[in-house]
């Protein structure tokens, strides 16, 4: 019996304390805080909500941090680190600056937006706050890329191919976009949605796991294939692509039929995460999608969503997506605007991906607080950053345990 009580509690340990799947990918390394970015995004989302946004706490959050995603218990992960990071040399941001984009955009437009500065000074705040709660994903998603790549390079040699550095940084990547929790406040929740919208077309939410795993596998010491792991990483853009690309598509027809702000600004914020790197492949079809969502007008001209349309569905090749991958928005007919000319599908061939890792024996510590001087943004949830919260709920199984063990 005693022995059985020693099982129950080596369970629950390794429960508690092991690398646990983040949503459908099972990790080999402690990623933990870097999951919980979208804690902090969330914290930046409520900030700028209700009529009177909280600018000020909004930049703090951003600047400082939120408490959630921390390096150290002195030392908090940042979204301005983020935008601020040289990723130069790295294919998925070099799309962006080759379009022109300087590597610090996303910094120069979150602090002009935050700041009420350049084209911002003349908007109102439902595009102003939108345009920021909803820059954020993309924000995320640009830096999600980076540590995909970082695995690449850190498994090129040896000495860095292991769990630890090439299989952390693409575990890294995975918990950027999918976040903490059940993906909520995270790059992989616009996916979720954006599925929904367009339910004919791919299944990003779930497509994209077995990318991720192959992805992994290919960075693994035994499993090394550099090609396999550029292979799998490019069919996850990919997919990004199809996610964002579905949701300028949705909200620019929206915004024409019947204008709202809010969703102009959702189109035009989400745009912005791919935008550049379409630009890098159709500059002038991207331009026109741009230009179209432009966040500086009122109004959204007839016509303006299915010429858009039509040219934007040209550059489908040069981003190996499809109009089938794409699909249609299913309320078009009620909410949008259905276009004469049908999205004409060149079918893309894309390689197959691999089911999870096996799980990996290992410690999974308590989770860090490093909030220091940050209020909590107005009716926003809990930060969960709280170490006693985080052990409570493994101290009182393991009391559980002990207490069947001396009842017996």
């Amino acid at each position: 019996m005693a022995l059985r009580v020693i099982a129950i509690l080596s369970l629950l340990v390794n429960t508690a304390f092991g690398y646990p799947a983040i949503g459908a990918y099972m990790p080999v390394s402690n990623v933990l805080e870097h999951s919980q970015i979208n804690k902090d995004v969330e914290l930046f989302v409520n900030a700028l909500k209700g009529e009177t946004p909280n600018y000020a706490l909004a930049k703090e959050i951003y600047t400082k941090g939120g408490g959630n995603s921390c390096k150290s218990a002195t030392s908090q992960r940042t979204l301005q680190g983020f935008a601020t990071k040289d990723l130069t040399g790295e294919s998925f941001a070099d799309m962006f600056y080759a379009s022109g984009e300087p590597t610090n955009f996303w910094d120069k437009w979150f602090l002009a937006g935050l700041d009420g500065t350049g084209a911002w000074k003349d908007l109102g705040s439902v595009q102003r706050t939108v345009s920021l709660q909803k820059g954020a994903m993309g924000l995320v998603t640009l830096y999600a890329s980076h540590e995909l790549e970082a695995a690449i390079v850190k498994a090129k040699q040896e000495a860095g191919r292991s769990d630890l550095k090439s299989g952390h940084a693409w575990d890294e990547g995975w918990a950027f976009y999918y976040g903490s929790d059940d993906g909520t406040n995270a790059p992989w929740e616009v996916a979720k949605k954006r599925d929904g919208d367009f339910p004919d077309g791919s299944e990003v939410k779930t497509a994209i796991v077995p990318y991720f795993n192959a992805g992994l596998i290919a960075v693994r010491k035994d499993t090394y294939n550099e090609a396999d792991a550029i292979k799998h990483m490019n069919v996850i853009y990919k997919m990004w692509t199809v996610t964002y690309m579905r949701a300028a598509l949705k909200y620019l027809q929206i915004a024409e039929k019947t204008y709202s702000a809010k969703a102009h600004a959702e189109g035009y914020s989400y745009w912005m995460a791919i935008s550049g790197m379409v630009a890098s492949k159709c500059k002038d079809h991207a331009d026109a999608m741009t230009n179209a969502l432009a966040i500086t007008q009122t109004s959204i001209p007839a016509g303006t969503f299915c010429t858009t349309k039509k040219l934007i569905e040209e550059c489908y090749p040069q981003l190996g997506i499809s109009c089938e991958m794409v699909g249609t928005y299913k309320d078009a007919a009620t909410k949008g605007i259905q276009c004469p000319d049908a999205c004409a599908n060149t079918p893309v061939t894309i390689p197959s991906g691999m089911a999870a890792v096996a799980p990996v024996e290992g410690t999974l510590p308590d989770d860090i607080t490093c909030k220091v001087g940050t209020a909590p943004a107005p009716g926003g949830s809990s930060n969960n950053n709280d170490v006693s919260s985080a052990v409570l709920p493994t101290v009182g199984l393991i009391t559980l345990g002990l207490g069947l063990f001396l009842q017996m």
